[in-house]
């Protein structure tokens, strides 16, 4: 029994490029208006939604994490809040924290028209990136959600 590969069942770097291209020109051409990811370990929804009178909002949302309790880490529990208070008041998502001290984001961002597709991506990407900071800082302050 040998352990070799054969060199033709081995995709060239040719085939991996085509195939990357094939699937990113599929991509351009969806209509979704629905994408959930992750991004810098966080689990993120977004959607395009219709108002009706023509233009439209993309909401985004993600659970980010949990407040330490004073007890585990006073110091995280204070940088955290602190984050909150400054970040809402800085950027056009907000952060939101639950009684059970979950924080979550929330950003809804209104649109001449309904996003979808490379459009819905590349406006989100802009959101994530006006976001980004801010979402990394509170984020380091958080216990991760299980």
């Amino acid at each position: 029994m040998s352990n070799s590969i054969s060199i033709s069942d081995t995709p060239t770097l040719t085939d991996q490029y085509d195939t990357a291209q094939n699937n990113l020109t599929k991509l351009e051409k969806s209509s979704f208006d629905r994408l959930d990811f992750i991004w810098e370990g966080i689990r993120f929804g977004a959607n395009s939604n219709p108002t009706g009178d023509g233009s439209a909002v993309i909401q985004l949302n993600a659970r980010l994490g949990h407040l330490f309790y004073s007890v585990e880490d006073r110091q995280q529990r204070v940088s955290a809040l602190d984050c909150i208070r400054k970040t809402n008041r800085g950027i056009d998502g907000c952060y939101q924290l639950q009684k059970n001290g979950e924080v979550s984001f929330e950003s809804v961002t209104a649109t001449d028209m309904q996003m979808k597709g490379a459009d819905l991506m590349g406006a989100v990407t802009l959101i994530l990136l006006e976001a980004e900071t801010h979402l990394r800082t509170l984020r380091s302050h958080l216990k991760p959600i299980h």
